[in-house]
């Protein structure tokens, strides 16, 4: 089987919303809320987002990423203290979803460089991102550091202010913890 990697577009709103449903938990993304990070993500004619599609053109995969910018001012958990570059030369991996019937094949791995790549065509210096801690082994915050991450600060209930249906705490408030995490580039 064969995995194609192609950017993301406002065209793929739809479906990039269904799969996030699914995989990240019923209404963690709002439709406007993606379609913003979908367009945060564009920077110079430059797409950082990218999707994996399967031969029947079946969705694997998605990595959504914010180009550097004027994101990091609206985004809380952040320690741009401690980072060792300008803030505005950051981008962020905001979310990354493998497909349960294509989990074990590279994507998500291939996904992030692929998209590293990308951010490093737009002067990215750094990429930041917050590893959900309480994730099946601790898998998240394990691949970050096999690419290259290293944690910065430990944030408690980080996404308990969002009203969804975490796929670990729901139906209740979502109580688990991220790291934020930053890759040099």
């Amino acid at each position: 089987m064969n995995i194609d990697f192609r950017e993301i577009h406002t065209s793929d709103l739809e479906d990039i919303l269904s799969f996030t449903d699914l995989w990240i938990g019923k209404n963690y993304f709002g439709r406007d809320e993606l379609l913003e990070i979908i367009n945060l993500g564009q920077k110079n004619g430059i797409n950082t987002s990218l999707k994996a599609v399967s031969d029947s053109e079946e969705l694997a995969g998605v990595r959504l990423t914010l180009a550097p910018g004027n994101w990091v001012n609206s985004m809380r958990g952040l320690s741009t203290d401690l980072w060792k570059v300008e803030a505005s030369s950051v981008g962020y991996f905001k979310s990354l979803f493998v497909s349960e019937n294509f989990q074990k094949m590279g994507i998500g791995k291939s996904l992030s460089t692929l998209s590293i790549e990308q951010l490093k065509k737009v002067g990215a210096k750094a990429v930041i991102c917050h590893s959900w801690l309480e994730s099946p082994s601790n898998s998240s915050q394990r691949y970050l550091i096999s690419m290259g991450f290293q944690p910065v600060k430990e944030y408690r209930e980080f996404w308990s202010e969002i009203d969804y249906h975490c796929t670990k705490c729901g139906p209740a408030k979502c109580l688990c913890t991220a790291i934020e995490m930053i890759k040099y580039i």
